[in-house]
């Protein structure tokens, strides 16, 4: 099942349960909570983008982007990273309702590519 365009995700299990995506709109608590719970489940954030969230509708803002670390790397790195995504959410959280996550496996493969070739 992929993630609808058109809903803001209030709930990490969400990302975790489509595979994530580029496309996949999430609340700052939501993406604070991947953030968190990513570098275990072997996942790191590349890139933060924040917007603003106009039910429906995702407006994107170019003073509200966060990079990260280029995998691959290890779990205590990856984790590391991910504790920085998750400050940067925080941080613009005041003025950005919606964020976009990308991320990928911690050994670089494609974190939707490593879900679906999953057993």
């Amino acid at each position: 099942m992929s993630p609808d365009r058109s809903v803001l995700y209030d709930s990490a299990d969400s990302f975790f349960t489509l595979s994530g995506s580029v496309v996949m709109k999430l609340t700052p608590a939501a993406a604070i909570q991947v953030c968190r719970e990513a570098a275990r489940r072997g996942i790191m954030v590349l890139r933060v983008e924040g917007g603003i969230w106009h039910s429906p509708g995702f407006e994107a803002r170019i003073d509200c982007i966060w990079d990260g670390a280029d995998p691959p790397t290890n779990q205590a790195k990856a984790h590391d990273n991910n504790v920085r995504a998750a400050r940067f959410i925080q941080a613009e959280s005041s003025v950005h309702s919606a964020f976009i996550l990308t991320t990928t496996s911690i050994t670089g493969e494609s974190y939707r590519a490593s879900k679906q070739s999953a057993p």
